[in-house]
């Protein structure tokens, strides 16, 4: 049987082999071709607008303080020269332009050079940029706090019938941050409120403050931090007859006492949404009032969305409970109070801060009226969020009496209520 004999490389065979020279040859065609044009391609440049870095790390002006309170976007126009076929790749990020704050030593204006370079590995060179340098000014950051004034550009804007309510900030007081020297020159907080005419509708204004000097200029550099913005109520001109509301008092309280009113009416601006025509002044709680006149006195400013147009600034409401009535002590013990119950908590009445409290009403009725009648609790008034004090605190007591029509308790009283968690 035949031995199959084992073909030996041949370079001369390799050599006169047409394809084989012909694939040679393409190949070291397209490398010469790719050498060469990269060690022949021709230089272009290019133009490229590139944002400078403002940094005062390990600066002198960093030490002292001192900030740039210029325009922070600073852009600087780079021409860099590179070959042709690397033009259309390079970014504003292969170039690295910085403000040189190191020269910066002192507060006042300044022009500092900026200085642009090629980034980290970059295949290019720098031909010129444009500005070298910015001026601007620098000092020590400072700031402070000023009511805010507002002016009308027009102020008849209500329709007939209406009137302006008092015009109600997001916040009273505004800061006034920036250059410490510009800061000291500002003297109060202006804002301007633009608004139409014939208005029958509340208006919600977004407010732009400007700082001013005491020559009534607006002050450079400074700046308002917060947002504002201004609530003008349009109220409605109304005849109102005033009224109060009671508290701790007997369900027919107006069948037992002489309620009367310094004033019988108040022309008054109030919110068309009311629809009302009284005014409520406030409440009268019947754990202040005693036998005879009982004075109290309502300011119509706290009022919210009510503006008094005749003058009146304040209302007098006498309470007077008839002669035939009479007062009397009883005594109670903490097993008589009854703390509310919270959620996850045990609740003890460990002591009252008084063990004796007064009952006002009218004779026939006040000599019935026991321990027994009265309904005590101690209330634990708790916010939603707030947290629960373990521990012993005093307490109001609240009163109910039962099976009676002119009784109330007079004066206030506290329960010493211990508070643990439940188990």
């Amino acid at each position: 049987m035949a031995q199959n004999k084992k073909k030996k490389f041949s370079v001369r065979k390799l050599i006169y082999n047409d394809k084989y020279l012909i694939a040679m040859s393409v190949l070291a065609a397209v490398v010469i071709w790719i050498v060469t044009s990269i060690s022949l391609s021709p230089e272009t440049t290019k133009k490229i607008v590139v944002p400078v870095a403002v940094d005062f790390s390990d600066t002198l002006a960093e030490q002292l303080g001192i900030q740039y309170f210029d325009n922070t976007d600073i852009t600087v126009e780079v021409t860099v020269s590179c070959k042709k076929y690397l033009a259309k790749d390079i970014d504003e990020d292969d170039i690295v332009a910085e403000l040189q704050t190191g020269t910066v030593t002192s507060v006042g204006y300044h022009s500092v050079p900026i200085t642009v370079n090629p980034g980290e590995g970059q295949d290019f060179s720098i031909v010129s940029y444009y500005p070298t340098s910015v001026d601007g000014y620098y000092d020590v950051y400072d700031e402070q706090v000023l009511p805010v004034d507002i002016n009308f550009t027009n102020t008849n804007f209500t329709a007939d019938g209406y009137v302006a309510g008092q015009t109600i900030l997001s916040d009273e007081n505004v800061t006034v941050e920036g250059p410490k020297t510009y800061v000291s020159r500002v003297k109060n907080v202006s804002a301007s409120i633009e608004l139409d005419n014939n208005l029958t509708e509340s208006k919600l204004v977004e407010l732009d403050p400007v700082a001013i000097d005491e020559y009534g200029n607006k002050v450079d550099y400074v700046k308002i931090r917060e947002q504002l913005t201004a609530n003008v109520p349009v109220l409605k001109v109304q005849e109102l007859e005033p009224s109060v509301s009671f508290i701790n008092a007997p369900a027919n309280i107006m069948d037992i006492v002489n309620i009367s009113y310094s004033v019988k009416s108040i022309e008054a601006g109030v919110l068309e949404t009311a629809g009302s025509e009284t005014l409520n002044l406030g409440d009268i709680d019947f754990s202040e009032v005693q036998i005879g006149k009982n004075e109290f006195t309502f300011d119509i400013d706290s009022i919210n969305g009510v503006t008094a147009l005749d003058g009146t600034q304040e209302v007098k409401v006498t309470v007077t409970v008839p002669s035939d009535f009479a007062s009397k002590t009883l005594y109670i013990t903490r097993n008589d109070i009854t703390p509310a119950a919270l959620s996850g908590y045990n609740l003890k009445v460990v002591s009252l801060q008084k063990s004796q409290i007064t009952i006002i009403a009218s004779e026939e009725e006040l000599d019935s009226i026991t321990t027994d009648d009265l309904v005590m609790t101690c209330d634990i008034d708790v916010a939603d969020g707030d947290e629960i004090t373990i521990g012993t605190s005093a307490y109001p007591i609240s009163f109910a009496i039962n099976n009676n029509k002119t009784a109330w308790v007079y004066g206030t009283y506290n329960a010493n209520v211990e508070i643990t968690k439940a188990e």
